[in-house]
């Protein structure tokens, strides 16, 4: 099952709040240009959002509230006004969307999807809806965090759409417990090397599922993948779109997948990129993107051995690693002024993955080591508050609390059983990330309702050319699942980022290019078209 933080309990893929920072602080050190170029004479060239040989959707800025009614979704259009306070960043506008609890039941009410966007400054010809990924990250406000990188060419025609899905932020988050119920949760021991430190972890996520439901009981049957797909052909309708033009990351892709499976001919353009592949199985998945995780780990080793991470330990650099994870494991090491906060193995691992997203967070990465090693705790528990949405007072965002009631409702969980018996095979795919990444899956293991989500192969009949975009060192969503993706689907086509890190429209210019012009034009890239990282 994939992580969307490395590991992290229960979680898909996709970009997390620090692993978008360090995604977007590439593009600025590329010095990544966001004009001219084959997506600028696309978007000139472009016959409309109905795309190539196809009747002209309904742009943003028509009635969407007719549309919607002539649909038979009684649920209206959307009031959109100038983002204020909590609502959402300033400087865009936001709506929001009532949608039913329960799709199977409707007359058990309705829950809020909160959405904003930014216009297209010269004359809309449609929409694009966008996820983060996650689960569990706001993409109300990755909106406002990735439009300085979104190209000029696709913004000036294209209204760019950002929602939270159900569960997430503002749109009725699930809850679980006191911060400090969180906080013993995410420093407790996540990869025990006995079975009675399974046991302990067993018995935390059991604490928390419990809280889980006593706090969000209703919502939980309601929080699965599928469910946000049947939202987000909402959202189509609600915008006044005929066919949904969608760019998704990392679990953003399941996203994805789900609608195509739910809605194929109601799709004009779907970018997937950070693919997951649903035809493969949670303990399978775990254990392959912990691979890559270690994959990643050692090249930043590599890339300390030549003096270019900021870290130079007397020996290697993977000895010293090995000894500060005992070391922490023994006793976790103060942070002077924290409140009362300290590295344990939690804090260590889980900031060294969040650092593995993208090779431009490596040296920062190596400065938090070096402190370590000299018992400075600071920077590595800052990567980790970042990671988990740890504010400074102490409170969390409920990243982790949606992403594991989102995971758990969605994928069918392994036994406890089959997770104690997977673990030689996952020390054996990542020493430092295999039973990290395996005992994440316990937590829905003891989750308090079932999961219905998109698992085994895609079919999507009738749906068009849909693209598909991998790393070939992609830490978290490994490259074979990219391939493995495209692969199913009627029309799936395969781009390839040549690099490391997660995710690639914000690592590659190239990548950008190709996916703009198709998402403009709707004209599929050419099968076999790989991109480097970086400009070019």
């Amino acid at each position: 099952m994939v992580r969307e933080r490395g590991a992290h309990r229960g979680g898909r893929g996709g970009p997390a709040r620090a692993a978008l920072a360090g995604i977007l602080a590439a593009v600025a050190l590329l010095g990544a240009s966001c004009g001219g170029g084959v997506g600028e004479r696309a978007a000139q060239a472009s016959p409309g959002p109905g795309g190539a040989g196809r009747s002209a959707a309904t742009s943003t800025g028509s009635p969407a509230t007719a549309r919607a009614a002539s649909s038979g979704y009684a649920g209206g259009g959307l009031a959109w006004s100038a983002c204020s306070g909590a609502a959402g960043p300033s400087g865009y506008q936001c709506a929001t969307l009532r949608v039913p609890l329960d799709y199977a039941d409707p007359a058990r009410g309705t829950i809020p999807i909160a959405l904003d966007r930014r216009v297209a400054t010269d004359g809309a010809r449609g929409s694009i809806l966008v996820d983060p990924g996650g689960p569990g990250v706001s993409g109300v406000d990755f909106l406002a965090e990735a439009w300085p990188y979104i190209p000029a060419y696709l913004t000036r025609h294209w209204t760019i759409v950002g929602f939270d899905p159900r569960g997430v932020a503002r749109s009725d988050p699930v809850t679980c417990g006191p911060p400090s119920q969180l906080q013993a949760e995410l420093t407790a021991d996540p990869a025990p090397n006995t079975a009675a430190g399974f046991d302990a972890l067993v018995a935390l996520d059991r604490r928390f599922a419990a809280g889980c439901e006593a706090r969000s009981g209703r919502l939980l049957a309601h929080v699965g993948t599928f469910d946000a797909a049947r939202d987000m052909n909402r959202i189509r309708e609600a915008l006044g779109e005929r066919e949904l033009t969608y760019l998704g990351f990392s679990y953003g892709t399941l996203l994805g997948t789900a609608y195509a499976e739910l809605y194929p001919r109601k799709i004009r353009a779907m970018v997937l990129d950070g693919a997951i592949d649903p035809a493969i199985g949670p303990i399978a998945s775990a254990e392959q993107q912990a691979a890559g995780l270690q994959q990643q780990l050692d090249a930043f080793f590599a890339s300390c051995r030549s003096g270019d991470c900021g870290w130079h330990p007397r020996g290697s650099p993977q000895s010293a690693f090995e000894s500060l994870v005992a070391r922490v494991r023994r006793r976790a090491v103060p942070v002077a002024g924290s409140g009362g906060q300290s590295v344990g193995l939690a804090v260590l691992l889980y900031g060294t993955a969040s650092a593995l997203y993208t090779p431009s967070s490596w040296p920062g990465l190596g400065r938090a080591l070096s402190s370590l090693a000299r018992g400075d705790g600071g920077p590595i528990l800052s990567m980790f508050d970042s990671y988990v949405g740890r504010r400074p007072n102490g409170t969390f965002a409920n990243t982790d609390e949606a992403e594991t009631a989102i995971d758990c409702a969605t994928t069918p969980a392994p036994t406890l059983a089959q997770i104690r018996a997977a673990a030689p095979a996952a020390r054996a795919a990542s020493p430092v990330f295999g039973l990290l990444d395996l005992y994440g899956e316990a937590g829905c293991s003891v989750w308090p309702v079932g999961a219905s989500g998109p698992s085994g192969p895609v079919h999507a009949p009738g749906s068009p050319t849909i693209v598909v975009v991998g790393a070939t060192h992609d830490p978290v969503t490994p490259y074979a699942w990219a391939k493995g993706l495209a692969a199913q689907f009627p029309h799936g086509v395969l781009v390839t980022r040549d690099g490391g890190g997660h995710t690639s429209y914000f690592q590659s210019s190239c990548v950008r290019r190709v996916v703009d012009r198709y998402l403009v034009t709707t004209v599929a890239p050419r099968p076999g078209t790989v991109c480097p990282t970086g400009n070019g």
